[in-house]
């Protein structure tokens, strides 16, 4: 009898769990946590042009490039809504997605020409292929961005978002609210910042120019052609990797850190304390600031191994290609 007993009473319990979560708290959740009551999926073929300007306020973003002139875009879409009373809006506007034209050398990309209803949340992730050295201008997202090897000029600016770019022809800016910034051999200017995140740099020429709030910043200085260098960070360390044959103007200050070199340092008419660091290594063809309210400053050297080549973008490359494997 009390085993019969325990058996209604976990079903009672499950039953009521289950009516709490679907009837009181679904409608609550993140819709990500759900299943959408929409999904469609739009692929779109353009010929190339020059720039691609993409306005994608909430999803992924992943850019290849190849030698086909032509643009390919494939967006999957997601709609959320409350019931399923609100499927029909949800279809009705999924109709209307993903615009484009093109004018001169840009080809524009827009996810939602009109504005969206309050009974929907949308997720759209792109995987788009542009031709070799396509310049990109991709605003308004929350949701992560990669970018493939020899795009031309990058330019982001996102709310949430993890953005990693490699090996870009052209300049780069990159601005976001909260997430982390990594670039990897970047060979002309290149300006960071985000809020809430860690920034990585790869330089291999230019200069760069990297700020966050709350997160550390790493920067390896690969080229002697990288002319500056200027880091800021509030709450979090700065380490500074310099190649064999780089050198470096060094001023560096931290107010709640100590500074350390592994190099040695000409002192004449700088300073070396605790907290602060001025002086040249080598001849100082590389001018490096660097400046962090709470935390450490190291400059070290990068050594090159073939174990040491980025594991993170080793990585991202095969997720994102098992990414495309399963979506085809």
């Amino acid at each position: 009898m009390i085993y019969v007993r325990s058996i209604a009473l976990a079903l009672v319990l499950a039953a009521a769990i289950q009516a709490l979560t679907v009837g009181v708290l679904a409608p609550f959740l993140p819709r990500e946590l759900c299943r959408p009551m929409v999904k469609a999926e739009r692929t779109l073929t353009v010929p190339a042009t020059r720039e691609l300007k993409l306005l994608n306020d909430d999803g992924a973003i992943r850019i290849y490039t190849h030698s086909d002139p032509h643009i390919h875009v494939r967006a999957n879409i997601r709609a959320y809504t409350p019931d399923s009373e609100a499927r029909p809006v949800a279809q009705a506007y999924l109709s209307e997605l993903i615009y484009y034209e093109q004018h001169g050398p840009t080809t524009y990309l827009i996810t939602e020409p009109k504005e969206r209803p309050d009974v929907i949340d949308l997720r759209v992730d792109y995987v788009i292929q542009v031709p070799l050295g396509t310049d990109l201008d991709l605003r308004g997202m929350n949701g992560n961005i990669w970018i493939a090897r020899d795009a031309g000029n990058v330019h982001i600016e996102g709310n949430n978002a993890d953005v990693e770019i490699n090996e870009p022809f052209g300049t780069v800016f990159v601005q976001s609210m909260n997430g982390r910034i990594r670039v990897f051999g970047a060979t002309s200017d290149t300006i960071l910042s985000t809020i809430n995140g860690s920034i990585y740099a790869h330089m291999t020429g230019g200069s760069l120019r990297a700020s966050t709030t709350n997160g550390a910043i790493v920067a390896r200085l690969l080229d002697l052609s990288v002319h500056e260098c200027i880091l800021t960070a509030q709450n979090g360390g700065i380490t500074l990797a310099l190649a064999e044959g780089v050198f470096a103007d060094v001023s560096a200050h931290t107010e709640r850190g100590i500074v350390q070199s592994d190099f040695e340092i000409d002192l004449e008419e700088g300073v070396q304390q605790r907290k602060t660091l001025r002086g040249m290594i080598g001849n100082g063809s590389t001018r490096v600031s660097m400046t962090s309210m709470n935390g450490n400053i190291w400059i070290t050297p990068h050594y090159r191994r073939d174990s040491d080549v980025d594991t993170e973008t080793r990585e991202g490359f095969a997720l994102f290609q098992r990414y495309l494997n399963a979506s085809q």
